[in-house]
């Protein structure tokens, strides 16, 4: 079993982590969400044991895992567990906190699968990626500034325009061509990244090395951690965004449109990440429409 966030090992609380955690449970009990925590953690830089970055569902698993407050299954004390992360009685007040906001949802409304989040779509203001989000409970699905907040589109209205553009970029001479050449650099990119991610555990095994030879100082041996955990996510999550673009049908496909119609999401958006790089989306200004709001930076060939 993995270690456990907040924990150095059983019952020794993480000197940096646990402070980090429990603030985050003050957050939530002030009235929070979920996300707005699991953000909170993101911006002060706290990963998973992993070396990811928190996802709301990943916060949740840990919260409700009676471990945090050095309780067994049962809620009883663990025998020799010496520290604990939260004191029971806050995490039982979390426990009923999490029961309530479940007993108040409405029925859950119809998901949406969103075509361009994952960094693809930015804002053209500060560049932040943009994130699925609703306005309100009975609002359709549109895309929000992760970072800023401030811009916002129509789900619909932004794929349509995207799913335009890239169809008939697609019917332009030599498109096809241009197609398979990004899907070579494509793959030769995946396979850097993944042999790069394989390398990881020698490069941690080295910082430590450098560390109990007394080479290195305690700060920059965590700081050069902190480092390597950071590049591993980012390189993970970025090949788990190109491996979207691989496999697409394609060069077999005649009628476009008609493919695009009936075509499975994954090929749809692995399609549309291969084509453009960047769907850049500015303020409303007033207007709504796409073609006043959207620019797309399209994916160039290396060679």
């Amino acid at each position: 079993m993995g270690r456990l966030s907040g924990y150095v090992r059983a019952g020794v609380v993480h000197p940096q982590e646990a402070p980090l955690l429990r603030e985050a449970v003050t957050l939530l009990l002030g009235g929070d969400s979920e996300a707005e925590a699991t953000r909170w953690l993101t911006s002060k830089g706290m990963l998973t044991p992993r070396g990811n970055e928190f996802r709301r569902e990943v916060l949740h698993r840990l919260l409700v895992n009676p471990r945090l407050a050095g309780l067994n299954e049962n809620g009883e004390p663990i025998e020799g567990w010496d520290e604990r992360v939260l004191e029971p009685d806050v995490y039982m007040r979390l426990q009923d906190l999490f029961v309530e906001r479940s007993e108040k949802r409405g029925t859950p409304r119809e998901a949406h699968e969103y075509l361009v989040t994952g960094g693809c779509a930015v804002c053209d203001e500060c560049t932040q990626g943009m994130i699925g989000s609703r306005a309100h409970a009975e609002a359709p699905p549109s895309y929000k500034c992760d970072g800023c907040g401030r811009t916002r589109i129509n789900a619909e209205k932004l794929e349509d325009f995207v799913a335009e553009h890239v169809l008939a970029e697609l019917l332009k001479p030599g498109a096809r061509e241009r197609l398979e050449q990004l899907q070579r650099d494509i793959e030769a990119e995946i396979a850097r990244l993944k042999e790069h991610i394989a390398g990881a555990d020698e490069r941690f095994a080295g910082i430590g090395d450098l560390y109990g030879r007394g080479l290195m100082v305690k700060a920059a041996f965590v700081a050069a951690q902190r480092a390597s955990k950071e590049d591993l996510r980012t390189s993970k999550v970025r090949l788990k965004h190109l491996e979207q673009m691989t496999d697409l049908p394609i060069g077999d496909v005649h009628d476009l449109v008609a493919w695009w119609r009936t075509a499975p999401f994954a090929s749809k958006r692995g399609l549309v990440l291969l084509e453009i790089e960047h769907v850049r989306v500015g303020r409303a200004e007033g207007s709504q429409v796409p073609e006043k709001r959207v620019l797309l930076d399209w994916r160039q060939p290396v060679s």
